[in-house]
């Protein structure tokens, strides 16, 4: 039996908040397509083709101002806060992730690991110990974490001992192990898994 869940990490995009639509079309026809980026079954993740960086950096400053607050997001941190249980955000991205979250009105928290100012991304083994070292030194088996990617999300976090929850998103899990340990269809059941 595995220890009680004592604090919780989330990816931001597609987990926290959605892209807005227009940039998610768009976003999905170009990712993956660079012969550096082979899709993996499963996965929507990826990083731009070569060539396109100009194409990212115009993609992510456009997407920004598009989000917004959800009043279901913001009453699960609302949840968390209220019994005390520390949380923080791991994302893959770039400075434009501090515009998202001010947008969506999620003060920014203790543990915020962008990967562009880190260094390293998921799923690196860096990234979810630096997340970790910011709550304060907290057990990776004592931690859950929340994400849509099943390789950057789950794969990376489980792999660094994290317990995980994976956001399906009308999917299906065909990755194979590790598995998640959770399947959610949105970010507001995470307060019930930790028996809230």
């Amino acid at each position: 039996m595995s220890p009680p869940l004592k604090a919780v990490l989330f990816d931001l995009d597609k987990t926290l908040a959605d892209w807005p639509p227009f940039l998610q079309h768009i976003g999905l026809i170009l990712r993956n397509k660079g012969e550096d980026t082979p899709r993996m079954t499963g996965d929507q993740g990826g990083t731009f083709p070569r060539g396109l960086g100009w194409f990212e950096d115009w993609m992510r400053r456009t997407q920004a101002p598009g989000y917004s607050p959800e009043p279901r997001v913001l009453n699960m941190f609302d949840v968390l806060n209220g019994a005390e249980v520390p949380w923080g955000i791991v994302t893959n991205g770039t400075r434009w992730q501090h515009v998202k979250l001010r947008n969506m009105g999620v003060a920014e928290p203790k543990c915020l690991v962008i990967s562009k100012e880190f260094g390293h991304k998921k799923p690196e083994p860096e990234v979810f110990a630096e997340a970790l070292r910011l709550l304060g030194g907290a057990n990776p088996a004592e931690t859950l974490f929340v994400g849509d990617n099943p390789r950057m999300d789950i794969h990376g976090a489980a792999n660094a001992g994290l317990l995980t929850a994976w956001v399906r998103r009308g999917r299906t899990w065909k990755l194979g192990p590790p598995q998640p340990n959770f399947i959610i269809d949105h970010v507001e059941e995470v307060p019930a898994i930790l028996g809230l």
